[in-house]
């Protein structure tokens, strides 16, 4: 493989090139039309981020909107395409596209727990409903799309359920009074098959519907050493939406919408960090190797992943109802949602097609915890992850609609979700092992000699069955609601250049949780047990119930925000807003001498206050937009994810704590400069540097970073110093301190150059093309920041002709095919002592090109 340092400075040289010479050849069609009378740098671009429809130039807020034109013009086609090209955003996901993560502003969530009792840091909300699954996002290819908004900054004021750091609002596209018809149709490299097609249609003078569907088919892009004929990464989706527009007067406005989807993706292309590789940390004393890897990760193209596992599914389900009365300057809006979503999440738990090397004891029950072994065998894993999840969702609003300079809202919301299953398994291939015989854990680094001891070992004996690649095992499952109450209000005065508004809302949030498990306590197979995907286990199947963990949260979250209309042109504003993240319990393991421990069961809300001074701008007639924001915030009880420290937990059990305090500085620039109706340029660049506060710790990595105890403690090589902080139950433990370090996936920089070109080429029609060269610097996969990934520099193009009514375009993502660690994940791996944490490495998409064929009527 070429060094990584090369390879990247040959990318960004690369992208600078094709930038300058696509953009030499634009200025040479461009230069006769520059004198031409201009058009606006941004067309005219309607946002709904303060529960009314404003004009994006003249919203206090930092926002990106694209329309459904955008997305096609830049190639984002999935959420990974949408980070790559919008600076400030960034999004990473795990096995299969699961468990999808937003972050804003490099305002990473350091709690990326898979409970869905547990808040996002960024809320996803589609028709203004929020979706509770992580699993069930990434439907942006298939679905019938208007506009996508992102919204910078806490919106907990007006937006509530997780909008900590911001807040993502999709919405899908309305019924039309007129008959129209738009599809389009895309086939690529590695079996990249597309289709998108919408009809919509007046019913009546007074209501009009809308049908539309997707479906995409991915061969997949990652190589497979184990079966070279089959790339992972491969995907099907497919989407059906529909929508009904009633308007029987001037004043009622009802809008009944809905979606299906359902999307199936192959083991992702990952790799893990070599245990050989690791050069700093603790040393284990068992292996003779340090605990930790210390460095720049590197992608591999070629895995290595058991053939034939299961696909990932994911299934989703809403209906929203929008009813808005307008009369006499006042407007009152009624929103209604129900939504459903059923996943399975499968994942090749070893990273290897051959499995991993064990020894086989002989002696049953007598094999706990250590036993001599006779023979090695090596044991296939998978692992499945598994969720049901119901909402409703009801919220009322009141507001003014009129010219009045003086503004307000007044609303309340209801939020009930429920969640029946959440539950992790493991299967094990038991093939050749005879009833009473079990595995032991031997040395996966040296030859283990024929005969010897070795570590009982916690993942495979409990996990064993015949059908390993579908008959998961689970030893609990947990159970879990959310009722969310809260009334929310604002008002403001519009003093002519000057307006001013204070928005508030008040949050209750009731949460309870409760696991179901079997007695193992020696960790014997035959105990637990199969959960089929979709169904809650029968009582008893679960026999072991643990208590019912109920809380209720409340806070007040306010924002604050003064604009003034400098100029015609020029926009002014500051803002103060508070955003909230409540908590939780943990609960994937009862509290037990072989779970987590009593004083790990509950943690407390997070929250943060967001200082922000920004400027937009329209000059020069309209044909360059900019605009720049700083900022500042202040992050307080930071919920932190790691591991139990309980010393006999039977299992790698992930909790969540509260471990202190971030603050972060940053600026955004945004800019668009339209030389003529032919030529336009922009860019935009986004920089924050969040960082853990003195008094910040790691709980879950004491073992690979300190050395000794209490006061005589020391820092491991390549460690953050260590300082010592006392639990809940009194006793006084030295940890690794976290300040000046990055929260993981904080990405500090990011920024992205464009350039767009329209020549008429007849009377009716036009070239276009347009390039994109985006920058997305590294960011850490542990809160220890010794393992970094993600930087890349990637170039996008797109060229086609169209009309008024067909188009086709040639497009290519990832032009120079750069290697990168899309995400990187640690955990405990079987086989391996638990005291290493193995790093799981996602390649990021390669290169992909097309062409794409369009039309509308």
């Amino acid at each position: 493989m070429p060094n990584a340092i090369t390879a990247q400075r040959h990318a960004i040289l690369g992208s600078a090139s094709v930038g300058a010479i696509l953009c030499t050849a634009m200025l040479g069609f461009a230069a006769p039309a520059i004198a031409q009378t201009g058009t606006a740098a941004n067309e005219d671009i309607i946002v709904t981020a303060r529960k009314r429809e404003e004009d994006i130039q003249r919203v206090p807020i930092a926002i990106t909107a694209l329309t459904a034109s955008d997305l096609a013009a830049r190639n984002i086609s999935n959420f990974n395409d949408l980070s790559n090209s919008t600076p400030g955003i960034a999004v990473t996901s795990i096995a299969g596209g699961t468990l999808q993560t937003i972050y804003i502003r490099g305002l990473a969530p350091a709690n990326t727990a898979n409970d869905l009792n547990v808040e996002a840091n960024v809320g996803v909300f589609i028709d203004g409903i929020y979706q509770t699954s992580r699993n069930t996002l990434d439907m942006i290819s298939v679905l019938d799309l208007a506009q996508i908004e992102i919204a910078k900054g806490p919106q907990s004021a007006l937006f509530g359920r997780s909008t900590f750091a911001g807040a993502v609002s999709i919405s899908t596209a309305s019924p039309t009074d007129t008959l129209s018809m738009n599809g389009s149709a895309t086939i690529g490299n590695d079996k990249d098959f597309r289709v998108r097609a919408a009809i919509s249609a007046p019913l009546s003078d007074t209501l009009s519907v809308r049908v539309a569907g997707g479906w995409l088919s991915y061969g997949g892009f990652g190589e497979n050493l184990a079966d070279p004929g089959d790339k992972l990464n491969g995907t099907e989706k497919w989407a059906i939406t529909a929508a009904a527009l009633w308007q029987p007067t001037d004043d009622l406005t009802v809008k009944l919408a809905g979606f299906i989807t359902r999307s199936e993706v192959e083991m992702s292309s990952v790799s893990h960090t070599p245990l050989t590789s690791n050069n700093c940390g603790t040393v284990n004393a068992a292996t003779r190797l340090p605990t930790l890897f210390c460095g720049d990760l590197q992608a591999e193209r070629v895995a290595d992943i058991t053939p034939d596992m299961p696909v990932t599914t994911a299934e989703n389900q809403q209906v929203s109802l929008d009813i808005t009365w307008r009369r006499d300057g006042i407007a009152f809006t009624s929103v209604t949602g129900f939504t459903a979503s059923d996943n399975s999440t499968f994942n090749d738990y070893d990273g290897s097609s051959q499995g991993v090397q064990f020894g086989v004891c002989g002696a049953g029950v007598g094999c706990f915890p250590f036993s001599a072994y006779s023979r090695l065998q090596r044991v296939n894993l998978q692992s499945i992850s598994l969720e049901k999840v119901r909402t409703f969702s009801q919220e009322f609003r009141i507001q003014s609609a009129g010219d009045s300079p003086f503004s307000w809202i007044a609303g309340a919301s209801y939020f009930n979700s429920r969640v029946p299953l959440t539950a992790g398994g493991i299967g094990a291939d038991r093939n050749g092992l005879a009833a009473n015989e079990r595995v032991v854990q031997v040395s996966q680094i040296t030859p283990p000699p024929a005969t010897g001891f070795g570590a009982y070992d916690f993942v495979a004996n409990p996990f064993l069955t015949n059908d390993w690649k579908t008959m998961g095992l689970s030893s609990s499952y947990s159970a879990a609601f959310t009722r969310n109450f809260s009334i929310f209000g604002a008002i403001g005065y519009d003093f002519g250049r000057v307006r001013v508004n204070a928005e508030g809302r008040y949050n209750s949030d009731q949460k309870q949780a409760q696991v179901f498990s079997v007695n193992n306590p020696l960790s014997q197979p035959g105990f637990n047990q199969h959960i089929v995907p979709g169904d809650v286990p029968e009582a008893g199947v679960f026999p072991v119930v643990g208590p019912k963990f109920r809380k209720t949260f409340t806070h007040f979250a306010p924002r604050f925000t003064v604009d003034w209309q400098a100029h015609d042109d020029i926009f002014v504003y500051a803002s103060a807003a508070m955003g909230v993240r409540s908590g939780g319990f943990n609960t994937a393991n009862a509290v037990s001498a072989t779970g987590i421990l009593a004083d790990e069961v509950a943690y407390g809300e997070e929250s943060n206050w967001t200082y922000e001074l920004g400027f937009k701008s329209d000059l020069f007639d309209n044909r360059w937009m900019l605009n720049a924001s700083v900022f500042h915030v202040v992050w307080s009880d930071a919920q932190v994810s790691g591991f139990t420290q309980n010393p006999t937990a039977v299992g790698a059990t992930r909790i969540v704590q509260n471990a202190g305090d971030i603050k972060a500085t940053g600026f955004e620039v945004q800019t668009q400069f339209r030389f003529s109706d032919l030529f336009a340029v922009g860019g935009s660049l986004t920089y924050s540097d969040p960082k853990f506060q003195a008094g910040a710790y790691e709980g879950s990595q004491i073992a690979q970073c300190v050395i000794g105890t209490g006061a005589a403690a020391t820092a491991a090589p390549g460690c953050p110093p260590v300082i010592l902080i006392t639990r809940a139950n009194g006793q006084t433990v030295a940890v690794p301190s976290l300040e000046g370090l990055r929260p993981s996936r904080a990405v500090k920089l990011q920024w992205n150059l464009n350039a767009s070109l329209a020549v008429p080429i007849s009377n009716e029609w036009r070239l276009d093309g347009r390039v994109d060269v985006s920058h997305t610097g590294n960011s850490y996969s542990n809160l220890i920041n010794t393992a970094a990934f993600g930087e890349r520099t990637l170039t996008n193009l797109r060229i086609g002709v169209s009309n008024d009514r067909f188009g086709i375009a040639a497009w290519v993502n990832n032009l120079f095919d750069v290697e990168y660690v899309a995400n990187s994940i640690n955990q405990p791996r079987a086989g391996i002592p638990f005291v290493f944490s193995v790093g799981e490495n996602y390649l990021g998409e390669t290169r992909r090109f097309g062409l794409t064929a369009s039309f509308k009527y």
